[in-house]
């Protein structure tokens, strides 16, 4: 049975599909590389969406801890806050690996 040379597998944390290739890029045969860049295009196409919810869930968050006094809902809700900064930088991360360039601005909620 023949290797297959790319996967597009969820990641749990990100909640989007990422591209995973088993082989290197150039030697995959001209289709393959097309549907690659497809299926690399359209988690390209998630990706604004998903840091916006993400985003919606940072400013929940981030105003639930505006609003507490107690320290260990406090540490709690910041290191919650943090995780949610580093989903947002990764998917940014992958965005840019993918597409060569940053997201635009106005993508943001």
């Amino acid at each position: 049975m023949a290797q297959v040379p790319f996967a597009f597998v969820h990641d749990e944390r990100l909640g989007i599909a990422r591209p995973v290739l088993y082989v290197e890029y150039e030697e995959l045969s001209q289709e393959k590389q097309d549907e690659f860049e497809l299926r690399c295009q359209e988690c390209c196409s998630y990706i604004p969406e998903r840091i916006k919810e993400i985003e919606r869930e940072y400013l929940r968050r981030y105003e639930a801890l505006a609003n507490t006094e107690d320290e260990s809902e406090f540490l709690r809700l910041n290191d919650e806050l943090n995780e949610l900064s580093k989903r947002i930088c990764d998917l940014n991360l992958l965005y840019l690996q993918i597409e060569g360039t940053y997201l635009a601005a106005n993508v943001h909620a």
